[in-house]
C-alpha cells in the first residue's frame, strides 16, 4: 500500500555557483530516494531570496513550514528569517528570508518533516534530513523530530 510519500524540494533562485551545486546535490539525493521507490514523487518549487507575501502560495507554503515546526518543539530559524520592516515607499509589513535549500517530507496530508529545522537535540541539517528520511523509510520506521521525553 503507498503512502504517497513525496518530497518537497523548495530552492532559492537566482544563487553563486557554489551554491547552485549544492542545490544540484541536494535535487540529486531527493531524485535518488524517488529512484529507489522510498518516495513517490518529488516537487520542486523556486523562490526569491526574500518572501514579501506577493505570492499567497509562497506565503501558504512558508506558513504550513512554520507550522509544523511550532507543532514539533522546533524553530526554522535561522534557516527563515521573519522580520519586520519599514520602507518610506511601502510602509511597514513583514517578510520572511528563505533558506538557499529547504526539503519538506509529506506522506499523504501529512507534513512530517522539514530541514534544516533546529529542534530539542540541536541543529538538524537538509544533509541530517536526507539521512533520516532515508534511515526511516529504508527501516520502516515512521519519520518523526527527535524528542527529549
Amino acid at each position: 500500500m503507498s503512502h504517497n510519500r513525496r518530497l518537497a524540494v523548495y530552492l532559492r533562485r537566482p544563487v553563486a555557483d557554489g551554491t547552485e551545486q549544492r542545490q544540484t546535490s541536494v535535487l540529486g539525493r531527493a531524485d535518488a530516494l524517488r529512484q529507489q521507490g522510498l518516495v513517490d514523487g518529488v516537487d520542486v518549487t523556486y523562490w526569491h531570496r526574500v518572501a514579501t507575501g506577493a505570492d499567497p502560495r509562497e506565503m501558504a507554503d512558508i506558513e504550513t513550514l512554520e507550522r509544523w515546526a511550532a507543532d514539533n518543539g522546533c524553530s526554522l530559524a535561522p534557516a527563515f528569517d521573519r522580520h519586520d520592516r519599514h520602507s518610506v515607499f511601502t510602509g511597514d509589513d513583514t517578510v520572511v528570508t528563505l533558506p538557499v535549500a529547504c526539503v519538506a517530507y509529506w506522506e499523504g496530508d501529512r507534513l512530517l518533516g522539514v530541514y534544516p529545522h533546529r529542534g530539542p537535540c540541536g541543529h538538524c541539517t537538509l544533509a541530517d534530513g536526507l539521512d533520516r528520511i532515508e534511515a526511516a523509510l529504508q527501516s520502516g520506521e515512521s519519520l518523526h523530530p527527535r524528542t527529549r521525553r
